[in-house]
C-alpha cells in the first residue's frame, strides 16, 4: 500500500513538475516580452533627455541575457529552475530571438552611452538623429516582440497539451485514491488501525523533511481532527520554508548583482554610513588613486573633492536629504591621492533603514568628457566663425547644417538647404564618371578632394574647391560627412587666362604651336584607340615675305588675321582644330577622315577662300597658299613623323607652282630617308672623294663658240647613285662642311682650267656657283683660289663666281662688302637664275656683277605667247643698260635660241648646245672647236 501511494505521488509530482516547467518557460517568455518593451520605452525616454535609472536598464538587459541563456541551456530565473526548451518547434525560435535581442541590445547600449556624452545645449541641433535612434529602438523592439510572440504561440499549445495530460492523469489518480480512501474508510470503519498507520507514516515523512506530506483521513472525531491539525501545521511549515527560500534567493541574487556591478562597473560605487565610507568599489578607489582599504572607514564623501568646493558639496548633500526621493547629482573637481585634480560627476541616493541613514552612489571620472566638451565648444566657435564654407551631411549626403560662411558663399540659408542633397552630390555640369569616382572615393576611403562647378542662389556659376571627410561611429558606421568648400572662381579665371595666353597666338587668337602639339598628340592617341584615321593640313602663304617687306608689318599682320578668320570659317569646328605655328604657317587637324573626297573638298575650299581679294585699307590685295596633306596612320607612325611628312607635302605643293595642295606619298618618304642618309654620309663622302665635276658649255650667240663653262658638282653615292647639289649643299652648310667641299671644287676647277687654257683654249673661263653658307663664312676659303692663281699663273678674271638671286635679296652687308673686296682682287661675278619679276636688278647696280642669268623657267615660257618674249627682251635690254652681259640657261630648242638671239642675249647654255660633260668629254669638245 505504501509503495502504491509513493508511486502515485511520484507520478503526480512528475506531471506537475513537467507542467510547471513548461509554465515557467511561458512565464519567462512573457517576462522577456514585457522587459523588451520596457527597455525600448526607457531607452527612448533616455534619448529624449528624461531621467531614467541607468541601473534599471542594465538589470533588465541582464535579465534578458540570462533568460535567453536559460531558455537555450537551462538556468535559474528568480529562484526557479527553468529548463531549456526541448521541443524542436519552439527551440527553432532561439537563434532568431538571440539575433533580434543582440540588435536591440546594441541600439540600447548606443543610447545608454550616448547619454553620457550628450551636450544638452546642442540637443536642438541633434533632434533629427535622436528621432532616428528612437525609431530604430522601437523597430528593433517590435521585431523582438514579434519573434517572442511567435515562440509563445508555438509554446502555448504545448503547455495546454501538458496541462491536459496532467489533468487527465491527476483525475485518474484522484479516482484511484478515491477508491482507495473508500476502501480505507471501509477498512478504518471496520478497523481503527489503518487511520493510525496513515498518521504514523505522515509523521515519519515530516521527520524526514518531506513537508509536502499530508494525511488523507477526513473522518470526524478526534482522529479526524488530529489529521486536520497535522495537515494545517505541515502546510504552514511548508509555506514558511518556501518564503525563507525565496527571501534567501533574492538576497543572494541582489548580493551577486551588486558584487558584479561593483567589480565590473566603469563607474565607482560607494556606500556611506555615519558620514564615512563603509564600502568602495575597486573602480572607485582607482579613480582617486587609493586602495579600497585606505578609503573604507577612514574617508568621508567630502574628502574626495577639492577643499574649495567642500562647502558646496555639503550643502548639496543636506538639500538632497530634505527631498522626498533623496537623490543628488552634481559635478565637482575631485582630488586624487597625489593631489592632482580631476573632473568628477556624482550620482547618489539617500536610504533610510529605521534610524540609520545611508548614502549609496556612483562616481564617474568625466575629465575626458569635459576636455571633449571644451574642444567641442572651440570647434563650434571655429565652425561658426570660419572663413571657409562648411557643410555637414548624413551618410547619404543630405545636408544637416551649414555654417554662415557657406551661406555667404552660396546665398543659401541653413533652413533653405537643410534636408536637401548637397549640391556637390547632385548631377550637374560634370559627367557621370566624375560622380562615380567621387562616390567611390567617399565610400572606400571616407575622403574626396577635388574641384567642382556649382551655382549660387542668384544663378551665378562659380568654381569651388571641396574637401569632404567622413566622421565614424564606434561601430564603424558613418556618423556624418563634413565638406569644406572654398570659392576658387577667380583663381580658375586667372589660370584660364594664363593657359589661354600660353596656348594661343596673340595676333590671330588661334591656338599656338604648343597647344597644337598637345592636340596633335591627343588626336593621334584617340585615333589609335578608336581606329578612326585623321588628317593633318599644313598651309603656307605664297610670297608673304614680299608682301610684308613691301607693304609693312602692320599690313602683314592684318592679312594674317584675315587669313586665320577665313581658315576658321572653312574648317568645321566640331571635327577640326585650326592653329598658327608662327609666321605665315597654319595647320588644321581633321578627325575621322575616312572619306578622302571630304579632305579634297576642304582643301579646295580653303585655297579658294584664301585667294579671294583682301581689303586692308588700300587697293585689293590677292595672295595664294600652298597646302600639304598627310594622313594618320597611313603616312606616319607618330605625331612627330606626321608633322615632318605634312611639311614635305607642303613644300612639294609650293614647288609644283603654288596655290595647290599635295598629299604626302611614299616617294617623299624615300626622299626624306635619302636626305637623312645623305646628311650622315656627307663627312665620309668628302674623305672618300666621292665627288666629281661636270662642265656645262656656255656658247656665245655672236660667234657660236664656247666662251665659258659652268662647273657642276656631283656626288656619286654608293647607294643612291649620282646626287645633285640641291640635295646635299644645305646639309653641308648646316654641318659646316661647305668650306672643305668648296675648297675641293675650287682646287679641281682651277687646276683643270689651267691645263685647258694652256693647251686648248687660252681665253676659256669657268663659272662656279657659290652657296650662301660659303659666302657668309668669315673665311670663305677663297684664299685657296688666289693661292692657285699665283701658283698656276692665271689671271683672277678667268674665274666667275655665280651667286643666286636670293643672296642679293637678303641685304647682308657683310657679304656685300666681301663681294666688293673680291672684285677688287680681280674676280668676276654673275647673278644666277633671275626671275621674270627682276627683284634682283635693283641690287645688281650697287654690286660688282658683270653677268645676269635668265632662269630656266623664263626660257621655257618664251614659246607660250607674245607676252613672254617681250618681257625677256625687256630684261635683256635693261641688263645691257646696266652694263651687264646676259646669259640664258635651259635652251632646249632652236626656236628658243633664235628668239633669244634676236632679243640681244649674249650667251646661252642648255641641251640644245651641249649637255653637262665630264672632263674627258669637255676636253674633246674643246679639241674639236680648236681644230675647227
Amino acid at each position: 500500500m505504501l509503495v502504491f501511494v509513493l508511486g502515485n505521488a511520484a507520478a503526480v509530482h512528475s506531471l506537475l513538475s513537467r507542467y510547471e516547467s513548461a509554465l515557467d518557460q511561458a512565464v519567462t517568455l512573457d517576462r522577456m516580452r514585457a522587459a523588451s518593451q520596457q527597455l525600448a520605452v526607457r531607452a527612448m525616454r533616455l534619448s529624449d533627455g528624461a531621467l531614467v535609472q541607468a541601473g534599471q536598464l542594465s538589470q533588465e538587459m541582464d535579465f534578458m541575457d540570462r533568460a535567453l541563456q536559460a531558455l537555450d541551456q537551462g538556468g535559474v530565473i528568480d529562484g526557479r529552475e527553468i529548463p531549456a526548451l526541448a521541443q524542436p518547434a519552439s527551440r527553432d525560435f532561439l537563434p532568431r530571438i538571440r539575433r533580434d535581442w543582440v540588435t536591440l541590445r546594441g541600439r540600447l547600449q548606443t543610447v545608454l552611452l550616448g547619454t553620457y556624452v550628450r551636450d544638452e545645449r546642442a540637443a536642438e541641433a541633434r533632434e533629427l538623429p535622436q528621432i532616428v535612434q528612437r525609431q530604430w529602438v522601437a523597430d528593433d523592439a517590435e521585431t523582438l516582440l514579434g519573434t517572442l510572440d511567435a515562440c509563445a504561440d508555438v509554446l502555448m499549445p504545448l503547455l495546454r497539451e501538458d496541462k491536459d495530460r496532467a489533468l487527465l492523469a491527476s483525475g485518474g489518480l484522484a479516482l484511484l485514491n478515491l477508491i482507495l480512501l473508500l476502501g480505507l474508510y471501509l477498512l478504518l470503519r471496520r478497523h481503527l488501525v489503518r487511520p493510525l498507520r496513515e498518521l504514523r507514516i505522515a509523521c515519519r515523512q515530516l521527520v524526514q523533511g518531506h513537508y509536502d506530506a499530508r494525511i488523507g483521513y477526513r473522518g470526524k472525531g478526534e482522529l479526524g481532527q488530529v489529521a486536520q491539525d497535522f495537515n494545517d501545521g505541515i502546510r504552514q511549515v511548508h509555506d514558511l520554508l518556501a518564503k525563507m527560500r525565496e527571501d534567501q534567493a533574492g538576497l543572494l541574487r541582489a548580493d551577486t548583482i551588486f558584487q558584479g556591478l561593483a567589480s565590473n562597473s566603469i563607474v565607482g560605487i560607494f556606500l556611506v554610513e555615519n558620514e564615512r565610507f563603509t564600502f568602495v568599489s575597486s573602480k572607485m578607489a582607482e579613480i582617486f588613486g587609493y586602495e579600497p582599504r585606505e578609503m573604507v572607514d577612514a574617508m568621508t564623501l567630502l574628502t574626495i573633492v577639492v577643499p574649495r568646493e567642500r562647502f558646496l558639496m555639503a550643502e548639496s548633500i543636506k538639500a538632497s536629504q530634505s527631498r522626498r526621493d533623496g537623490t543628488l547629482r552634481f559635478e565637482r573637481h575631485g582630488r586624487r591621492k597625489d593631489g592632482s585634480e580631476i573632473d568628477i560627476e556624482v550620482f547618489s541616493s539617500t536610504v533610510r533603514v529605521g534610524e540609520q541613514v545611508s548614502v549609496i552612489g556612483i562616481v564617474q571620472d568625466i575629465t575626458e568628457r569635459k576636455q571633449a566638451e571644451s574642444s567641442a565648444q572651440l570647434a563650434a566657435i571655429a565652425y561658426e566663425n570660419s572663413s571657409e564654407a562648411i557643410a555637414i551631411t548624413d551618410s547619404a549626403g543630405v545636408v544637416i547644417d551649414v555654417n554662415p560662411a557657406y551661406s555667404r558663399m552660396t546665398g543659401f540659408w541653413p533652413d533653405e538647404i537643410a534636408g536637401e542633397l548637397l549640391p556637390l552630390l547632385r548631377p550637374g555640369r560634370h559627367n557621370r564618371d566624375f560622380y562615380d569616382e567621387m562616390w567611390h572615393a567617399i565610400n572606400t576611403q571616407g575622403r574626396w578632394e577635388g574641384e567642382y562647378w556649382s551655382q549660387r542662389k542668384s544663378g551665378e556659376d562659380y568654381a569651388e574647391r571641396v574637401v569632404m571627410d567622413t566622421a565614424w561611429n564606434h561601430d564603424g558606421s558613418v556618423n556624418c560627412r563634413v565638406a569644406m568648400l572654398s570659392d576658387v572662381t577667380q583663381k580658375k579665371q586667372i589660370e584660364a587666362q594664363i593657359w589661354n595666353q600660353a596656348h594661343h597666338d596673340p595676333l590671330t587668337g588661334l591656338p599656338n604651336r604648343q597647344y597644337f602639339n598637345e592636340r596633335l598628340q591627343a588626336a593621334v592617341q584617340s585615333a589609335d584607340q578608336s581606329g578612326q584615321p585623321l588628317a593633318l593640313l599644313f598651309l603656307d602663304l605664297d610670297l608673304f615675305k614680299e608682301i610684308n617687306d613691301s607693304m609693312g608689318h602692320a599690313t602683314g599682320d592684318r592679312l594674317l588675321v584675315e587669313v586665320a578668320r577665313r581658315l576658321q570659317s572653312c574648317a568645321p569646328p566640331e571635327t577640326s582644330f585650326v592653329a598658327r605655328l608662327g609666321g605665315d604657317e597654319f595647320v588644321v587637324i581633321l578627325n575621322d577622315t575616312a572619306d578622302k573626297a571630304r579632305i579634297d573638298a576642304l582643301c579646295r575650299a580653303i585655297l579658294d577662300r584664301i585667294t579671294e581679294p583682301y581689303r586692308l585699307g588700300g587697293d585689293p590685295l590677292r595672295i595664294s597658299a600652298s597646302l600639304g596633306v598627310a594622313l594618320y596612320p597611313q603616312d606616319a607612325e607618330d605625331a612627330e613623323s606626321l608633322m615632318r611628312h605634312v611639311d614635305m607635302a607642303m613644300y612639294v605643293a609650293k614647288d609644283s607652282g603654288r596655290n595647290c595642295f599635295h598629299y604626302f606619298d611614299r616617294s617623299m618618304r624615300e626622299r626624306a630617308r635619302m636626305q637623312r642618309d645623305l646628311m650622315y654620309a656627307l663627312p665620309q663622302a668628302i674623305q672618300d672623294s666621292q665627288f666629281f665635276l661636270l662642265f656645262q658649255p656656255i656658247h656665245s650667240f655672236r660667234t657660236g663658240r664656247i666662251v665659258l663653262a659652268e662647273v657642276l658638282l656631283r656626288w656619286r653615292h654608293p647607294e643612291f647613285g649620282v646626287i645633285v647639289p640641291a640635295d646635299f649643299i644645305p646639309f653641308a652648310e648646316e654641318r659646316l662642311l661647305i668650306r672643305p667641299l668648296g675648297d675641293w671644287v675650287f682646287r679641281e676647277s682651277i687646276r683643270q682650267l689651267a691645263r685647258w687654257r694652256e693647251a686648248l683654249a687660252p681665253d676659256l673661263r669657268l663659272t662656279i656657283n657659290v652657296s650662301p653658307g660659303q659666302l657668309g663664312l668669315e673665311d670663305a676659303g677663297l684664299d685657296v683660289v688666289f693661292g692657285l692663281f699665283d701658283a698656276l699663273d692665271l689671271p683672277p678674271d678667268c674665274l666667275v663666281l655665280e651667286l643666286s638671286e636670293q643672296m642679293l635679296m637678303t641685304g647682308d652687308l657683310q657679304a656685300q662688302d666681301r663681294l666688293r673686296r673680291l672684285h677688287e682682287a680681280g674676280l668676276r661675278f654673275s647673278v644666277g637664275a633671275v626671275s621674270i619679276g627682276m627683284p634682283a636688278l635693283l641690287a645688281v647696280n650697287e654690286l660688282p656683277f658683270e653677268t645676269l642669268k635668265l632662269e630656266r623657267a623664263t626660257t621655257e615660257r618664251l614659246l607660250d605667247g607674245e607676252h613672254a618674249p617681250m618681257v625677256s627682251e625687256a630684261i635683256i635690254a635693261l641688263a645691257h643698260r646696266l652694263g651687264l652681259r646676259v646669259t640664258a640657261e635651259g635652251i632646249v630648242s632652236q626656236a628658243q635660241y633664235e628668239l633669244l638671239r634676236d632679243a640681244g642675249c649674249d650667251e646661252g647654255q642648255g641641251y640644245w648646245f651641249d649637255e653637262p660633260l665630264d672632263q674627258a668629254a669637255f676636253e674633246q669638245r674643246l679639241r674639236r672647236q680648236a681644230g675647227g
